[in-house]
């Protein structure tokens, strides 16, 4: 079942698989009640035991036969892993944003200090904006009105579904800015609304309900719990901060254009 699977809603590929598509999130597969293994939904047979098709009940799925989605996630993403820029800038965050009397990061000079929640979430984003664009995964393009900018797709994302990178090149590809398309990416991160909430809407509430967490909080633990694959720290460290180099090299009035609208997106969500 491994390898050429592809999602019948939204057409794209996955690796492991799963109840739910890793991209579009819809339910694409049960597993059989007979045989216990993944067959396609639609079928009314099972594709590996030829019995009519019976999804597995709850009750046995949780003991060991099958896995909820966040963990059937975890188990693809070690497989699929890729070295993010997002996962290893976060577990090296201070050293990104170093600076003394010689020297300024590329990330310090783009979102200053003091190193805050703010800060590194958007240092983390801008890193996995970098990578998407340098690793030939993601494009910047000029929108229609000639002062947004696209987010466009240039091939599928094929590395760790839970992670800034997954959820950015989630959003590609749909017609969207890339500020909507942050907006969407990082409430997907910290497990937010993507639309304020309304004035109304904050009187009603009551302590009973809870808060969501801080918005750059979500965004940093997300990036900090991306599966990587074995790496040396020290190499790791310096490929990424050479690509973030170069990203910010190639067009540095683009790279200032794309840390504001970071900075903006946190600012707007966290509202």
């Amino acid at each position: 079942m491994e390898g050429g699977l592809v999602c019948w809603h939204c057409g794209r590929p996955f690796v492991v698989p799963a109840s739910r598509c890793p991209w579009c999130g819809q339910t694409i597969m049960v597993i059989c009640a007979r045989c216990k293994q993944y067959t396609d939904v639609r079928g009314t047979v099972c594709e590996h035991c030829g019995a009519p098709l019976e999804p597995d009940r709850p009750e046995s799925l949780r003991i060991g036969v099958g896995l909820d989605d966040r963990t059937s996630q975890l188990i693809a993403d070690r497989r699929r892993a890729r070295l993010v820029a997002s996962g290893v800038v976060a577990q090296h965050l201070s050293e990104f944003f170093y600076a003394d009397a010689q020297r300024r990061t590329v990330l310090v000079d783009l979102f200053g200090l003091p190193l805050d929640s703010r800060r590194e979430a958007a240092g983390l984003l801008f890193a996995a904006i970098a990578y998407l664009v340098r690793e030939g995964y993601c494009a910047l393009q000029p929108a229609g009105d000639s002062e947004s900018l696209l987010w466009a797709e240039i091939r599928p994302w094929d590395g760790q579904t839970l992670s800034l990178e997954g959820a950015l090149a989630r959003q590609a590809g749909l017609g969207q800015t890339l500020a909507h398309s942050l907006r969407q990416a990082v409430a997907e991160a910290a497990g937010v609304s993507p639309e304020p909430e309304r004035p109304a809407d904050r009187r009603r509430r009551t302590a009973a309900v809870p808060v969501a967490r801080p918005v750059a909080e979500g965004v940093v633990e997300t990036a900090r719990r991306t599966v990587l694959p074995e790496h040396q720290d020290k190499e790791a460290c310096r490929e990424m901060y050479q690509l973030l180099v170069q990203f910010v090299q190639q067009d540095p009035s683009l790279a200032r254009r794309i840390a504001g609208e970071i900075l903006e997106v946190l600012t707007w969500l966290q509202a």
